[in-house]
């Protein structure tokens, strides 16, 4: 058997892991990885083609994930080694602080889920996940080479690279992000299916910081602030000792940016004029020692009427990019790369007594699509929704009366859980349990 995973980014990466430790001993798959970027600073320092201009903020490598509890059990299901590796280079956080620009603490929420074994949300730089990920497969295991064309009307997919070689595969996997050359593939390059831009943009770095925030240090709390131009949040990037504060801050605006590179006092100046009166002084101290110079669109995959077919599959990004506000894009990008791989193995053996290995191969592959979308699309549609609801009347608080209205309704969802479920889902903690296998067994049961 022989699989192509296109993109070597979180998905990518958990998925290779996956397919290595359960694909059937049996099948001796050759498992391939092309990436067409090998340098984890490539966001900010790497020339772009057209291709790679305003691509998503939730696929820069540079930014600040927060990492849920579900995900942490999951890194630890795909390797003990990454699991410990990663913990051990992010901050655990119990808590989330609620604020208003105007200084005031709304609320603060435990982000414990009752569930055993026990994890906190981590928080990091994207690139330490991503770092974690690549160090556990190897980097001599990831591919040089940038996929320009997939075609899918043949026996098997052929995936074309740019420096004229092409190779074909029993299964090609799409985890290249928003902008997805498989995803053209499956529904060519139609605007139903064409990245949507949310009507934000965002920016974000690091800033080392000494004397961290009490609410760091006290309350082990990541730190949104809600205005009425935008919002700003903040959180240990790493162990307490490495003294590294990771900050971002999202606005509403009618465009996207023309280039995602702009002037850095430019950059500071923007942030200047959106938060400059807003009362924390750990924002105001991030505006002063501001340094980057990339501003980037929030862009989402509208909803797709499935998520693969004819041996590709569209995995994280590429299926399903969710808003960077939601907080869960790495999250359910290391979702479905469980769950696809844990799908596609058991049905391998399954297929594997009653055929024989082509015919196995074959049909189970076409079977892990279908039964990953048929797991998955829900639960990722329900997240998109609530991050717009939470961010809406963000949206529309112009001034001090809808400004206020806005508070109230950060109250209501956060001081009583009922209503805010009902309103906006759990948007501040985890929204529920992924339990791959559990998930997985039952569909297979059905």
């Amino acid at each position: 058997m022989k699989i192509i995973i296109v993109g070597a980014g979180v998905s990518g990466l958990a998925t290779y892991l996956q397919l290595t430790q359960q694909l059937p001993r049996i099948l001796k798959a050759e498992i391939i990885i092309y990436e067409s970027r090998l340098d984890a600073n490539y966001a900010s320092s790497a020339p772009m083609d057209a291709d790679d201009i305003l691509s998503d903020s939730t696929a820069v490598v540079g930014n600040s994930i927060i990492l849920p509890p579900t995900s942490i059990r999951l890194l630890r299901r795909i390797s003990p080694d990454l699991y410990s590796r990663f913990k051990s280079r992010g901050f655990e956080n119990h808590a989330f602080t609620i604020a208003s620009a105007r200084g005031h603490t709304i609320a603060r929420i435990s982000t414990h889920d009752g569930i055993s074994p026990r994890e906190w949300p981590i928080s990091c730089p994207r690139w330490v996940l991503w770092e974690c990920l690549r160090d556990t497969v190897g980097k001599g295991r990831i591919t040089l080479g940038k996929v320009i064309r997939v075609d899918i009307n043949g026996e098997r997919p052929a995936v074309h690279l740019q420096d004229g070689r092409s190779e074909t595969a029993d299964l090609v996997v799409g985890a290249d992000g928003v902008h997805s050359v498989v995803k053209r593939a499956l529904f060519g390059t139609a605007d139903a299916f064409a990245p949507q831009f949310e009507g934000y943009r965002g920016v974000g770095s690091f800033l080392n910081m000494p004397e961290m925030p009490e609410a760091i240090t006290k309350h082990r709390s990541v730190v949104v602030t809600f205005g009425p131009t935008g919002s700003f949040g903040y959180a240990a990037a790493a162990p307490l000792s490495q003294q590294t504060l990771g900050w971002w801050s999202n606005w509403p605006t009618e465009c996207p940016p023309r280039s995602n590179q702009v002037d850095a006092l430019e950059v500071q100046k923007q942030l200047q004029m959106r938060h400059g009166t807003w009362k924390d002084p750990i924002i105001q101290k991030c505006i002063a020692t501001s340094s980057t110079d990339r501003v980037y669109p929030l862009w989402t995959t509208p909803t797709l009427p499935h998520w693969g077919e004819r041996g590709c599959v569209l995995l994280g990004d590429a299926a399903h990019s969710l808003q960077a506000t939601s907080g869960q894009g790495a999250a359910q990008a290391i979702e479905d790369s469980v769950t696809f791989s844990l799908l596609l193995c058991k049905l391998i053996e399954r297929a594997s007594i009653k055929h024989d290995r082509t015919y196995a191969v074959e049909q189970s592959v076409d079977a892990a699509i279908r039964g990953l979308y048929e797991l998955r699309h829900e639960r990722v549609a329900r997240i998109k929704i609530r991050a717009r609801n939470l961010y809406f009347g963000g949206r529309q608080a112009r001034n001090l009366y809808w400004e206020v209205i806005y508070y109230c309704f950060l109250l209501l969802v956060t001081r009583w859980p009922l209503l805010g479920r009902w309103i906006i889902g759990n948007a501040f903690t985890e929204t529920q349990e992924w339990d791959a296998d559990a998930e997985v067994y039952a569909y297979l049961e059905r």
